[in-house]
């Protein structure tokens, strides 16, 4: 458990000094920190053992890859992004150990070249990306992670007017993992802000939605995720803790609240806000049924590791110009938040993080 705190230490203790406590440093420092926190989340996921309800899902996927040859792999269930990689990998290894630096390759050093190109503070990030959980969705949902840090680079292109590269990119995510399809639409959000009406409509919507729930998931998995039976399945019958929608609740409303005053394009704004309200609507209907809430994953890394910089930057203006030195109060109770929300996460053992092992303590049956 103490490496998480570690890197947690170090996300600010490195990124401080790197990046700049508010104000965005010159590019190199923040490239070498960039470099330095993609190096540490790579190696504590790679190098993991048993660590994540899915570490033993993903290690027997992958034992099976030495009885499938590639013509059936093509064929199978399974999104074929991730398996052919691995299928390749195991044509020198069966050891299903080497998987995961695989996996972990495709995750953070693209997550850390996303953050580095469009945050506007990446040490902020990187506490938020670890301090909301995300660190510990990653080591669970592999292929879906992969395929939300894709969409994060799609919705860039969106805010930019390329629909074409966005509508490739959300296509290449559905590789790893078919719900990045639910996005495809997703691309109208750089065009529609947010101002009191949109707010009213989308509340209507959503409590809408969270009311007639069961009859919607009724005749979705009548034609998409049928294996999911909604009087059975433990991931419908099932709701996850009300604190998850609560926290990306608060990630909302700080977005929708402070939306003029946060620094960037109008696009990148409006497309923030709508992953952060994506977010918090798919934890709340992930309330009652939680299968749902991995649609809310899709919409984590632009709502979070772009969100929370921005939402604790203009805080920060805000208090420092009402106050010499306020704005620096402002980042250490951020911070102070999000390390009380970490610790909450880990002491409830989120998605079996806890204990931490390593590959080297792993004990080979004789």
């Amino acid at each position: 458990m103490a490496v998480y705190w570690i890197i947690l230490l170090l996300s600010a203790g490195l990124g401080i000094p790197l990046c700049g406590l508010c104000e965005k440093k010159e590019s190199r420092t923040v490239l070498l920190y960039c470099i330095l926190a993609g190096a540490a989340l790579t190696l504590i996921s790679a190098l993991r053992f048993g660590v994540g309800y899915d570490y033993n899902l993903y290690a027997g996927w992958y034992y099976d890859l030495n009885f499938v040859d590639l013509d059936r792999l093509r064929g199978g269930r399974q999104e074929i992004g991730l398996f052919y990689p691995l299928k390749l990998l195991n044509i020198f290894t069966s050891d299903y150990a080497a998987a995961f630096p695989l996996i972990s390759l495709l995750i953070y050093p693209p997550l850390m070249t996303y953050i580095y190109r469009n945050s506007d503070n990446p040490w902020i990030s990187v506490a938020a990306f670890l301090g909301m959980g995300l660190f510990f969705n990653s080591m669970n949902f592999m292929r879906q992670f992969i395929a939300a840090v894709i969409c994060a680079f799609a919705f860039g292109y969106a805010v930019k007017g390329c629909r074409v590269r966005y509508l490739l990119l959300i296509l290449f995510a559905a590789a790893f993992h078919r719900s990045a399809l639910f996005l495809l639409p997703c691309l109208i959000f750089a065009y529609i802000g947010w101002n009191m009406v949109t707010l009213a409509v989308t509340a209507v919507l959503s409590a809408g939605a969270y009311v007639f729930s069961e009859q919607v998931l009724r005749f979705v998995t009548r034609f998409v995720y049928s294996g999911y039976n909604i009087d059975s399945s433990r991931d419908m019958v099932n709701g996850l803790p009300i604190a998850y929608t609560l926290m990306y609740g608060v990630l909302f409303a700080a977005a929708f609240a402070l939306r003029d005053r946060m620094n960037g394009e109008k696009r990148s704004i409006n497309m923030i806000i709508w992953c952060c309200f994506a977010a918090f609507f798919f934890e709340l209907i992930g309330s009652r049924y939680a299968i749902v809430s991995r649609l809310a994953l899709l919409f984590f890394i632009p709502g979070v590791c772009l969100g929370a910089p921005k939402i604790i930057i203009a805080l920060s203006d805000i208090a420092q110009k009402k106050k010499k030195g306020a704005g620096t109060a402002v980042l250490i109770a951020a911070v102070l938040i999000l390390s009380g929300n970490y610790a909450l996460l880990i002491n409830r053992n989120y998605n079996g993080v806890v204990p931490y092992k390593t590959i080297f303590e792993r004990t080979e049956v004789k």
